[in-house]
């Protein structure tokens, strides 16, 4: 008997002193789990390596690098060079957009999908974060030929939450980019994650610490390391962020505390002073880790000595991490309704069977995310044979109905609200239909609904019927207002056009338009009570901006000419001609030089060039005057200036205008000259960018003008 419990006794002494196994557990905590790899770099250098890794969110990203074989150092040096802010903003350069997509300027605050119903979707997260995706994609292309996650150099496991029951899910094989990008989906803030037929989020909310999981891998000695955000207090509870992130919180601290206490080495550091959403300070927040871990180094080196483990698990391979091309056989798509897939490859240009990069298909994606079809498009790369892959493309499509709501204020225009209804591809393929209402400082009613024959290049036609009142004010020689009165304009043009992949249309059209006058607040009566005209005319426009309200670089140019000949159809007779461009040259990334020229131009006398003058002024024209504090029926208006954007999302602007105009002749001698100068400055919040400009005209007056929302005229070039 004796013999016997001695057997005992050493059997448990060794068992506890040679693990078979040491397995590593990450928690989540948003940005504070860069703090993981601080301690990594520690733990490397004290010569200790875990046999499995497992992790949740952050900590799911950071143990898949750890277990694809990167070292801490390696994976530090990624984190900071990332921009994560950008990865979730899923922003599309403007210039990156179809021509299609550039016949009207952006508009609306909020915009709504409708579903089969018309009733307005809300949306299930701020973020889609389809530029994550595709991140991780690029990072993880050289483990797409490993489905099971224990045959990478370290095994893998991660935690995601099914949005359905609760549950935690345990991915260990499939896809790990889907694996890791499921388990990071803080819930409200990113939109929640397909894989297969569950839908999942955050794994932090049902175990954010997973102990358990990493000793049923095989780990019989476990090191735990703590970075979620501790429960705030009151007086901390002052933003929406603040409150999701107690929220979350809550529910991960009463999971947490339940099997903390199974594992051998705990380490947290304190990272009081850093948010869940600090991405920014990355390389400070790996530093507090790295420096939390030397001054446990006792603590640590104490674990080692008494955890002595011989694993035959170990593996000190690497995966091919710096593999860059990948041989695609054939292609599939998945959640595709109505885009098929043969238009899927169209979008993404890609010729298959063929060979590319991770980087090359993923700019492929970001381009056909441009289409605006889908909300979500990221690809996946399964093995297909022992040198190709099959490349399967998982969508989101847009609904083809949405609703764009905006409110817009000017000191020119004054309070509007308007609602815009765009339907795609519904009354005839490859067609846009934009109903516009806007109501307060003008009241307008505008249809415009599009057909083209083609997808990224052809012909299309143009049907565009109107009505709309606003107010004209009058000035006297002095530039003061002195009356009013009220215009009430309807009517409709149409066109046939051609457009161009990124950059060009060219559109014929006939129009009609009536319009009456009447009395505003002036005493003074209105010359002309009513006219109409009718005639012909042709535009085209230009554009490679790179966005349009505060752009940096590119061009964008714009010319119309109008025809009215004919005296039993129009009031006036007369041809003129507006044009407009503009050029930003990129010095560095923050400055940019700016230079314009704008036009307009009867082209003979003709009685309608005092009836209906060019107006020249307000913030889209020459700055040292207001909207309608001066029109001509010849003009001239040439500019040059610096743009500059010195913080993000902090624009500003100055320069120098020249205007030339006259009521008699285009070019000679009876032409006025004036010049101003002008700064400003814009804000490009979330939806509502603002502008704040000042102008100094030569009589030493100064303009001031504001402007809040998408407040420009969105169908300018669908006009006469």
């Amino acid at each position: 008997m004796k013999r016997i419990l001695i057997v005992i006794v050493l059997s448990t002494i060794f068992v506890t002193c040679y693990a078979t196994g040491l397995g590593y557990a990450l928690s989540g905590g948003g940005a504070r789990g860069f703090a993981h790899i601080g301690i990594l770099k520690v733990l490397e250098e004290e010569g200790i390596k875990p046999d499995y890794v497992t992790g949740t969110s952050i900590g799911a990203i950071i143990g898949s690098f750890y277990a694809l074989g990167y070292t801490a150092v390696e994976i530090e040096s990624l984190a900071v060079s990332i921009n994560w802010d950008e990865l979730m903003l899923d922003n599309v350069s403007r210039g990156d957009l179809y021509v299609g997509q550039k016949r009207w300027t952006p508009f609306g605050n909020a915009v709504l999908e409708l579903d089969d119903g018309w009733n307005p979707k809300l949306p299930t997260s701020l973020y889609r974060a389809n530029s994550l995706n595709l991140k991780l994609f690029e990072l993880y292309a050289p483990a797409s030929n490993i489905r099971d996650f224990n045959l990478l150099p370290i095994a893998f496991s991660c935690v995601a939450t099914n949005l359905q029951d609760g549950t935690p899910k345990i991915f260990n094989s499939g896809s790990l980019m889907q694996a890791v990008r499921a388990s990071l989906s803080v819930p409200s803030l990113m939109q929640p994650f397909r894989v297969g037929e569950d839908i999942y989020i955050d794994g932090g909310i049902s175990q954010n610490l997973p102990i358990e999981e990493v000793k049923n891998m095989g780990a019989d000695k476990v090191v735990a390391i703590k970075v979620n955000s501790s429960l705030r207090k009151q007086d901390k509870l002052d933003s929406m962020i603040d409150v999701l992130d107690q929220t979350i919180n809550i529910g991960i601290t009463s999971k947490l505390n339940e099997n903390i206490d199974e594992c051998d080495l705990l380490l947290e550091p304190n990272l009081q002073e850093y948010t869940s959403q600090d991405f920014k300070h990355a390389a400070q927040i790996i530093q507090i880790g790295e420096e939390y871990a030397r001054s446990n180094i006792q603590t640590i080196r104490s674990f080692i000595e008494t955890t002595s483990y011989n694993s035959s698990h170990k593996n000190d391979s690497k995966l091919d991490i710096d593999k860059h091309f990948y041989r695609i056989s054939r292609a599939e798509a998945i959640g595709n309704k109505r885009v098929s897939l043969t238009k899927i490859k169209e979008y993404l240009g890609l010729e298959i069977p063929g060979v590319y990069s991770a980087g090359y298909i993923s700019q492929a994606f970001r381009r056909a995310l441009n289409s605006q079809f889908f909300t979500i498009i990221y690809p996946e790369l399964i093995p297909d044979s022992e040198d190709s892959f099959v490349l399967k493309i998982h969508v989101h499509e847009r609904q083809p109905k949405s609703i764009a709501l905006n409110n817009a204020y000017n000191n020119e225009l004054k309070l509007t609200a308007s609602a815009i209804l765009s339907i795609d591809n519904i009354l005839l393929k490859n067609s846009r239909l934009l109903t516009q209402v806007i109501l307060g400082g003008k009241n307008e009613l505008n249809i415009d609904y599009v057909k083209n024959f083609g997808e990224f290049w052809g012909i299309y036609y143009r049907i565009f019927p109107f009505i709309n009142e606003k107010t004209l004010y009058s000035y006297n020689d002095d530039h003061f207002q002195v009356s009013s009165s009220k215009s009430l304009e309807w009517g409709a043009t149409s066109g046939i056009g051609v457009f161009t992949y990124h950059n060009i249309i060219a559109e014929a059209f006939l129009y009609y338009s009536n319009t009456s006058l009447y009395r505003g607040i002036s005493e003074t009566d209105v010359s002309l009570k009513n006219y109409h005209v009718s005639g012909y005319g042709f535009k085209a426009y230009y554009e490679s901006l790179d966005e349009y309200m505060f752009p940096h670089k590119g061009v964008v140019g714009m010319g119309k000419f109008n025809f009215s000949f004919n005296n039993n159809m129009s009031d006036f007779i007369y041809s003129n001609f507006k044009g407009k461009t503009e050029a930003y040259i990129p010095i560095n990334n923050s400055l940019s030089l700016h230079g314009g020229i704008s036009v307009g131009s009867y082209f003979k006398d003709q009685t309608s060039q005092k009836n209906d003058p060019f107006t020249i002024g307000g913030m889209d024209g020459f700055k040292g005057y207001s909207l309608y504090e001066i029109s001509a029926p010849y003009f001239r208006i040439m500019q040059f200036g610096i743009n500059s954007e010195p913080f993000k999302n902090i624009f500003i602007q100055a320069g120098i205008q020249g205007l030339s105009y006259s009521d008699e002749e285009f070019i000679g001698s009876k032409f006025s000259d004036e010049y101003c100068y002008y700064a400003g400055i814009g804000i490009r919040p979330y939806r509502i960018p603002m502008r704040l400009q000042f102008a100094l005209n030569e009589r030493d007056t100064i303009n001031t003008m504001f402007s809040i929302g998408y407040d420009a005229d969105i169908f300018q070039f669908s006009r006469k």
